[in-house]
């Protein structure tokens, strides 16, 4: 923060805020009183409607001085379906929803938005956030009218992928300070009256009553040199600068990137300008992410899924269910498959929004969309075929059916299985992650049969590899046996003996090379339809689209040591030129 920064001075009405502040807190004791002896059925020593009129005035300053303090109380109480403001059309909080109810996002977002109003005026901040989170509602739609109403920011500039979108924020701003009527009756008057009709007040900007100017913008626009009086910009709200069609080619993402590095960033004023730059992943090298990543920046990724269910077995049967194309029923199975299931298909599940976006809609969601779509949209994580490894239109997916042959027998595979184990340091960032695939004797092809991971300690996951043992009875089943990972493959051994499944040979491996060299054996035989996969799978996916860009890729190591297993990663080749040829 620079030693230069100015000190913003809230205003209403033309008085400074500490000066309502004072009255508020001169009026608390006598406002209290009454209400004590209003309470007791006491006589009151002044007259009703002045005691009235003293509650109804300290209501409103108690009001206007929490909603200086608070951008999270602003935005219930004048946009919120409240008994104050019932009538406002405008109105983004639904009734019966109160602070209590709002989520960690939410109050995330609205504490970083106080710390820029009060005490960090010229931050930077860079999120990215999934859709439907309400973003916009905080940002470019209620947070500028708060800076208006107090007289915070004297040019208000917000800048959106198309004008039309960035218009529809300015519009809404507008009407609100025109027609929210207790906003006007706690704020004043702001906007165009029939004594002020000289001010600006078009579909591109308005200014207001207290000196304020508000001006759409569009990424790429000319701003250069902007200026409101003898203001330029100090508050710069960038709202979903990208989309496919300004990302989809280098040259494209390239020009964003300089046009923000060379209009936006010195828009402004050095001692009391901020940038607000949010809007959700399109593209792993696009601006946003850029963005993010500069010192300058308070960069933060958000993504809908905080956290992962525990029974992951079931969610992907849930998920297999609600994708059956073949079944009518499938919305009805699936919904009452879950729930049946809840209390063990919800446990260890966290989302960002849980009261809009509880972890079963999200997943009828990525089937809904697909699961790029949903990378992108709700977990900040695009796909960039560009630069993938294991790129999309690789991937050949299979159903059980499939496991049959046109006469219903089953296919003759043989099993193999591979336990990647988190240990030590990483046990809680890690996946312990347990893979079983099929390999067809006859054609080569491997089909992925299970894919579990899960963030868990050693021992718990010791007990899924007995019970993954038990159900599929591979004819080879690795453990990866580095260090302290040994004890592990010695009890897994000591304890399948002991059940009696000496169908499963364990086999010690201890993985030579880079783990990004093994992963990277698979793309040959992805992109040769070798291994195919089931669409369930999806933090397997996940992990493979993401390779070398995912926080993790325990699934596709272990998929590759299970492959070197049955052999499905080895050239076939010939010592000596076979006979006859």
């Amino acid at each position: 923060m620079s030693n230069k920064q100015v000190k913003l001075v809230a205003k209403v009405k033309g008085k400074p805020l500490e000066e309502l502040r004072r009255e508020r807190d001169e009026l608390k004791p006598v406002r209290d009183l009454i209400k004590e002896k209003v309470e007791n059925d006491e006589p009151l020593e002044i007259d009703t409607a002045v005691a009235a009129d003293i509650i109804k005035r300290y209501d409103k300053l108690d009001r206007i001085v929490k909603s200086h303090d608070s951008t999270l109380f602003f935005m219930y109480t004048y946009f919120g379906e409240n008994k104050y403001n019932k009538d406002n059309e405008g109105n983004i909080i639904p009734d019966g929803v109160t602070m209590d109810d709002a989520p960690e996002f939410h109050r995330l977002l609205t504490d970083t938005l106080n710390t820029l109003s009060n005490e960090e005026i010229t931050k930077r901040v860079a999120w990215s956030v999934p859709r439907g989170h309400a973003k916009s509602a905080y940002l470019s739609n209620m947070f500028p009218v708060h800076q208006l109403v107090f007289g915070l920011r004297r040019y208000i500039l917000i800048v959106s992928e198309t004008l039309g979108m960035s218009r529809k924020f300015v519009e809404w701003i507008n009407d609100q300070l025109k027609f929210n009527k207790l906003l006007r009756e706690d704020f004043g008057e702001l906007v165009n009256t029939p004594l002020n009709r000289d001010l600006t007040d078009n579909k591109d900007s308005f200014e207001t009553i207290n000196g304020c100017f508000v001006q759409a913008s569009s990424i790429g626009g000319q701003l250069r040199g902007s200026r409101y009086k003898s203001f330029r910009p100090d508050l710069v709200i960038c709202d979903d600068l990208e989309s496919s069609k300004n990302t989809n080619t280098l040259d494209l993402r390239t020009k964003n990137e300089d046009w923000f590095n060379k209009i936006i960033i010195p828009i402004g004023d050095v001692t009391r300008t901020a940038i607000i730059y949010m809007g959700t992943l399109v593209h792993a090298t696009g601006l946003l992410p850029h963005v993010m990543k500069r010192a300058d920046f308070d960069g933060k990724m958000f993504s809908a899924i905080v956290e992962e269910p525990e029974r992951q077995d079931l969610w992907d049967e849930f998920e297999e269910m609600y994708r059956d194309q073949e079944n009518p029923n499938r919305l009805e199975d699936a919904t009452h498959f879950y729930e049946s299931h809840k209390a063990e298909m919800d446990k260890g599940a966290k989302t960002l929004w849980n009261d809009r976006f509880p972890y079963y809609k999200l997943m009828m969601e990525k089937v809904n969309i697909g699961s790029r779509a949903f990378g992108s949209e709700f977990l900040n994580m695009p796909i960039d075929d560009e630069t993938a490894i294991f790129k999309s239109h690789y991937f050949q997916y299979f159903d059980d059916k499939d496991l049959y042959d046109a006469a219903g027998r089953p296919l003759p595979l043989d099993l193999y299985g591979f336990w990647d184990i988190a240990i030590g340091k990483n046990a809680n960032s890690d996946y312990n992650a347990i893979v079983t695939l099929g390999r067809d004797r006859r054609t080569g092809v491997i089909y992925v049969l299970d894919a579990y991971a899960k963030k868990q300690p050693m021992h718990e996951a010791l007990r899924v590899a007995e019970r993954k043992i038990a159900e599929y009875g591979h004819k080879v089943f690795g453990v990866e046996t580095v260090q302290a990972q040994y004890d592990m493959f010695r009890q897994l051994r000591e304890n399948i003996t002991k059940r009696g499944l000496y169908r499963t040979r364990l086999k010690a491996v201890n993985p030579r090379g880079k783990k990004e060299d093994r992963i990277m054996t698979l793309e040959p035989l992805f992109e040769n339809g070798t291994i195919r996969i089931k669409r369930s799978q999806r933090l397997l996916i996940e992990q493979l689209q993401q390779f070398l860009n995912h926080d993790n890729d325990d699934l596709p190591d272990a998929l590759a040591s299970a492959v070197d297993l049955c052999g499905g990663n080895r050239r076939r080749t010939f010592l000596q030129k076979p006979s006859g040829l």
